[in-house]
């Protein structure tokens, strides 16, 4: 059985920008379809902290698929994300971001 993909994308940009890529990002979350059907397991978005900040990533947003195929759905297909994308570009523009996808190796739930 193939295991889950996650994606974590950190975003810089204008902590002023925060809250609209929030409200953003909740529309774009419960807005996601492949197929009629929502595809993505899971979303989380917020401000970042920690050491993160000091290289200037200021959002982190993270999503977890079920396949491969779904994870390049979003990425170029997904006309949801594609909307998100224009709206932040619009509205809360980044300056930089950098993504790291992963299937985890270890799971654990307390």
């Amino acid at each position: 059985m193939a295991k889950n993909l996650t994606r974590v994308t950190m975003i810089k940009m204008g902590e002023s920008h925060i809250p609209t890529a929030l409200k953003g990002f909740d529309a774009f979350a419960k807005t996601q379809q492949k197929n009629g059907k929502p595809y993505i397991l899971s979303m989380e978005c917020g401000p970042a902290y920690g050491h993160v900040r000091d290289q200037g990533f200021t959002l982190v947003a993270k999503a977890t698929f079920s396949s491969a195929e779904d994870m390049k759905f979003y990425e170029a297909q997904c006309p949801a994300h594609q909307a998100y994308r224009e709206f932040l570009a619009a509205n809360a523009p980044a300056t930089g971001l950098m993504t790291c996808i992963y299937t985890p190796g270890v799971s654990c739930k307390l």
